[in-house]
């Protein structure tokens, strides 16, 4: 029978929600909310890529992105410039005080983590995101 306490997807939601809270939580002091912070990271990670392509990755809307890069850029984080081969696309990228913002917050991010597995073994780490990984893919094939 089924039982939602033992769900992975509702334990999985719930539990996205929590962490999401907490990082906020630790992210406020430095004047950034937890999108903000994501967008930074990828913008880091992957440099001069399309609103399109950091909503895909962020896993949110292209209306939530605009207004997100919006704000980032007013703050003088990132630059939206337009893209030579598709003049519909803007591509993205960091600015010196955008790139700096996010190399200062990767300590605080890494801490957070680091909070979250205390006590976890990395085998049993492994084992989540690989099932993790795998119910993500059964339902994308629905």
């Amino acid at each position: 029978m089924f039982k939602i306490d033992n769900c992975l997807a509702f334990i999985t939601n719930q539990s996205g929600k929590i962490f999401s809270e907490a990082l906020e939580k630790d992210l406020r002091p430095y004047g950034i909310t937890r999108s903000q912070w994501i967008a930074l990271y990828f913008l880091h990670e992957t440099p001069k890529i399309t609103q399109k392509e950091l909503a895909e990755k962020m896993s949110i809307k292209e209306p939530s992105i605009v207004r997100l890069t919006q704000r980032l850029e007013s703050e003088g984080l990132i630059n939206r410039i337009q893209d030579e081969n598709d003049k519909r696309n803007k591509q993205l990228q960091l600015t010196k005080k955008g790139n700096e913002k996010c190399l200062a917050l990767l300590p605080v991010a890494e801490n957070f983590k680091d909070h979250t597995v205390k006590g976890i073994s990395d085998q049993d780490l492994e084992t989540v995101v690989k099932v993790l990984n795998q119910m993500v893919e059964n339902t994308k094939k629905d």
